[in-house]
């Protein structure tokens, strides 16, 4: 008999362009019904590459975003909620300090994940949902301060690399310029291109498919699916080809930033880092000859949703 009064688990993904809440009613080991999903961009890790440290004013509105978030997390009268921090909390000088004044002001305690803990989340997230079988595949994981590459074979991980290739901090290295300049595209290119040497080398093997978590990806997906269906609809799970990749980017790289924001599928709030975010899946992509890519529009919040129902059972 199903339980009549199933339990609620909430999660918080605090990243370095967006806060992110998703609710769920547990609904068995591996699955949950979604009861509110909520995202505030605060742009968290403003500047933080040159700086070090976390801006005040977007310190400040985080906080805000995450205090009013832990209140809708209470209303729903969850039983755990977990919040955790990625490459801006990880990074700044400040970080530490950040995550005492959530604990002292509104009692929430943020864990700040290692790489490697954030690409086992995507990885756990994408067991769940995709069929990996026994052929190689990429799992990608981009945010705004970083990219995490996990290289799986059989659904097992082989090599991890976590890359200082997010989106935000890409977009504040190489572009002072709308639309972005054949200079900046060229430095951005080339810088990107030098940290995929740096961490990955030589791919380990062949990986066809790649199956990507973040918001570049479900933009970039959305942007695909308006082109060739005429309407946008959920992108979970929607493939398309790197062809289709490089037709998105260089209509993206065209494009004065006041265009951008009013392209079918592409968020307005995103429209000014989505090029760099970009430039660097497609980079990535042609490091590892993929051939097909794959949106996860779940990602590391519904990794965390489902380690947590994962210890009731």
């Amino acid at each position: 008999m199903p339980d009549p009064n199933p339990p609620r688990v909430a999660a918080i993904d605090l990243g370095t362009n967006s806060v992110r809440l998703i609710v769920a009613e547990v609904e068995g080991p591996d699955s949950y019904q979604v009861l509110d999903d909520e995202r505030v961009q605060t742009r968290l890790g403003f500047r933080l590459t040159e700086t070090s440290r976390l801006d005040p004013e977007r310190a400040e509105r985080t906080l805000d975003a995450l205090e009013r978030m832990r209140a809708i997390a209470g209303g729903f009268e969850v039983e755990e909620l977990r919040a955790v921090g990625t490459a801006a909390l990880r990074e700044a000088e400040n970080g530490l300090a950040f995550v005492a004044a959530a604990k002292a002001r509104f009692g929430l305690e943020i864990e700040i994940i290692s790489p490697e803990e954030e690409a086992e989340l995507a990885m756990r997230s994408v067991r769940n949902h995709f069929p990996l079988g026994e052929g190689a595949a990429a799992i990608v994981d981009i945010g705004g301060g970083s990219m995490e590459v996990v290289f799986t074979t059989a659904g097992t991980i082989v090599e991890v690399h976590s890359m200082p290739l997010g989106a935000v901090r890409l977009t504040e290295q190489f572009v002072d310029s709308d639309p972005v300049s054949a200079a900046d595209w060229r430095r951005m290119r080339a810088g990107i291109d030098q940290v995929l040497r740096d961490y990955i080398g030589k791919p380990p093997f062949p990986t066809p498919e790649l199956i990507g978590s973040g918001g570049t990806f479900t933009a970039v997906g959305s942007l695909a699916m308006h082109d060739r269906q005429g309407e946008i609809g959920s992108v979970q799970g929607y493939a398309l080809t790197t062809a289709e990749l490089e037709h998105q980017l260089r209509r993206l790289r065209e494009a004065p930033l006041a265009r951008r924001r009013g392209f079918p599928g592409l968020n307005a709030d995103r429209a000014d880092i989505i090029v760099a975010g970009t430039v660097a899946v497609a980079r990535l992509a042609q490091l590892l000859d993929v051939r097909r890519i794959v949106v996860n529009d779940r990602g590391i919040r519904d990794g965390l949703l489902l380690e947590m129902i994962a210890r009731r059972f």
